[in-house]
């Protein structure tokens, strides 16, 4: 199968293409940069449309995002554009292709989740710029036929300065740095290359609608994860300080808990749900091969 990846030098764009060769399909990474600048709609919609006539994918994946969540809170004009518009574009493009239609997946975001968890995939209720425009590019998506999939991910980046929560855990506890975990803060996330296997099992079966995809619906804090992960590793769990998400005065206000389940796309796909042990466990094998 032909795969065009949006977004593909990213943290996941990155073990994505990798287990998408892997498992023998012909990827086609896309990226912004100086060939493809992609700082306006009119770039991006030369560039995206390009490259979709050039490859003529049987699916098209889109990983691009403005995730910086204060980040969006203070470019509203640039969160619009590349979680709103982009996803918007690649959606209609995929829309219009020669039949078969190419299949779309949209990953999104639990950000669009706030109060108490865990969530069904019609609760979204977003508090602030990152997980609004998300939302909007997740209807766009599914207006048009798409597949939309929502997740929190961690585990070992293998791109330079494109770290994980679990990079910085684990990077700086190695040099005995202090952390400041919150421990109000719960979400059911999912190591990388578990979702990279769940995405491509939405790919083989042309999956369209809208699914929630993490670990087991439990969850854990952001402190019970952290402890957990330094503890697989060995390393010193004493650096952890508990604190909560409000001591941290964040320019964007953060939901405390984006627990997800992920029931629905377990029956559509007979995708197992692991349990935030078996992730952490899964991905601490990838920090042990340094």
């Amino acid at each position: 199968m032909k795969v065009l990846v949006f977004g593909a030098t990213g943290r996941l764009g990155t073990t994505l293409c990798q287990h998408l060769a892997a498992a023998r399909h012909e990827v086609f990474p896309f990226s912004r940069d100086a060939t493809h600048p992609c700082e306006t709609e009119h770039e991006i919609t030369q560039a995206f449309t390009h490259a979709m006539a050039q490859v003529r994918p049987n699916c098209a994946i889109n990983l691009i995002a403005l995730t910086d969540v204060d980040q969006c809170e203070k470019a509203l004009g640039q969160a619009a554009l590349l979680n709103c518009f982009v996803p918007q574009l690649i959606a209609r493009l995929c829309r219009d292709t020669t039949a078969p239609a190419t299949h779309f997946i949209q990953i999104s975001s639990d950000q669009v989740y706030h109060g108490p968890g865990p969530h069904f995939e019609d609760a979204t209720n977003p508090i602030n710029v990152y997980a609004l425009t998300k939302l909007m590019g997740e209807y766009a998506a599914l207006q048009n036929g798409g597949c939309v999939l929502r997740t929190n991910f961690f585990g070992k980046s293998k791109t330079p300065k494109r770290g994980s929560f679990s990079d910085w855990l684990v990077h700086n506890a190695k040099k005995g740095v202090q952390l400041n975990v919150f421990d109000d803060v719960f979400f059911s996330p999912l190591g990388m290359n578990s979702l990279c296997s769940a995405i491509i099992r939405a790919m083989d079966l042309r999956l369209v609608g809208l699914y929630n995809l993490g670990s087991n619906a439990q969850g854990i804090s952001k402190a019970g994860m952290a402890k957990l992960l330094l503890q697989r590793l060995g390393l010193d769990c004493s650096l952890l300080n508990n604190v909560s998400v409000d001591s941290a005065k964040l320019y964007a206000p953060r939901p405390k808990d984006m627990r997800m389940d992920s029931s629905k796309f377990a029956k559509a796909t007979a995708f197992q749900i692991p349990t935030i042990e078996q992730e952490i466990n899964s991905e601490a094998n990838d920090y042990n091969q340094q």
